[in-house]
Order: structure tokens, then C-alpha cells, then sequence
């Protein structure tokens, strides 16, 4: 397998395909593409997963999710073994992006955050999955998706009264109807 630009041999990056269209602002600022690159494409990947996560969910899982992914980008960073270093520095900057977001809290998210915490655990003490589920992940409606509703059914039509042929068939058909069993002379 052929590494990717700006790589050593084998080593494994994921922003080596940016640096051929980063290189120019790289030279401009006087740091090495590859570090550019891994800077800027942290951060892109972090922007990423900051979209995906606030498309899908809300309080405190969102927050959750986002520690999460911050943490584990980050702590393998740091601790890893055998980490290339354009890849420390990639999960670095993607990992700082997750976390930092989590400082960044006004009054508002503070009272969304303890809302969703407070139905969430209502709904787990009720057993109630769907509300559960509801507190941390949106709705189509939440996620900005247009939802098709099905139009309401109009009322079935009322039957219409017979009509005075079909009466006089009907009293015809009465009248004719044969004798109970027990009255014909060949019933056993």
C-alpha cells in the first residue's frame, strides 16, 4: 500500500490527502504542510462530528457523545502506542475540538442540559423507552425533516335507503322462501 503524501512509509495519516490543497496557505504561514494539513484536518473532522452529533441529538447525550469522541481521540493521541506523529497531531486537534466544546456553555444550554437530564430520568424510572429515547435523540421534526402526514381519511358514506324496488324484491324473496326442513315432506 502506497502511503499518502506528506507520510512516512506505512505510516498512517488521515489528512495526507489535503496537502496538495493546503500546501500553498502552508508556505504562506510558514509551517510545514504537513502540520497544516493535520491542524486544519483535525479540526475539519471535529467540525464533522460536531454536525453529525447535534443533527441526531440533544442534551446530555449530545454532550456525552461529544466528551466521548473527544476523549478517545485525544487519550489515543496522548497515550497510544506506536502513533505516527502526523496522526497524534490530527487526533490532537480533532480530540481538543470535541472537548473544548463542552466548556463552551451559556445559561440557556446549562437549562436545556438539566431539562433533558431531569426527562430522562423520569422516563427511566417510568420504564418509558419512547420518552426515554425522545429525551436524547430529535425527532424528524426537531432534525428540520420535512414529515409526511397522511391526510385524514374522509368519513365512509352513509348507506342510502332502499328504494322501493329494491323493498318489493326483498318482500318477494320472503314470501318465496322455502318451508324449514321439518316441514318438508322428504326430511328425515
Amino acid at each position: 500500500m502506497a502511503a499518502r503524501p506528506g507520510a512516512g512509509a506505512g505510516e498512517l495519516n488521515i489528512t495526507g490527502l489535503l496537502d496538495p490543497f493546503l500546501d500553498y496557505f502552508a508556505k504562506q504561514a510558514g509551517i510545514p504542510t504537513p502540520d497544516y494539513s493535520s491542524q486544519v484536518g483535525g479540526e475539519g473532522i471535529g467540525v464533522g462530528l460536531e454536525l453529525l452529533a447535534d443533527f441526531f441529538t440533544k442534551g446530555w447525550f449530545n454532550k456525552l457523545i461529544q466528551f466521548g469522541a473527544g476523549a478517545i481521540a485525544g487519550g489515543y493521541a496522548v497515550w497510544g502506542r506506536d502513533v505516527p506523529l502526523r496522526l497524534r497531531k490530527e487526533l490532537i486537534a480533532l480530540g481538543m475540538h470535541e472537548l473544548l466544546r463542552i466548556a463552551k456553555l451559556t445559561p440557556e444550554d446549562v437549562r436545556a442540559l438539566q431539562e433533558s437530564v431531569v426527562q430522562s430520568a423520569m422516563a427511566a424510572k417510568a420504564g418509558d423507552l419512547v420518552g426515554f429515547l425522545a429525551s436524547i435523540l430529535k425527532s424528524p421534526s426537531e432534525m428540520g425533516l420535512p414529515v409526511a402526514r397522511m391526510p385524514v381519511p374522509p368519513p365512509a358514506p352513509k348507506a342510502a335507503a332502499p328504494r322501493a324496488e329494491e323493498k318489493a324484491r326483498e318482500e318477494v324473496k320472503v314470501e318465496a322462501a322455502p318451508a324449514p326442513a321439518a316441514e318438508l315432506p322428504w326430511a328425515f
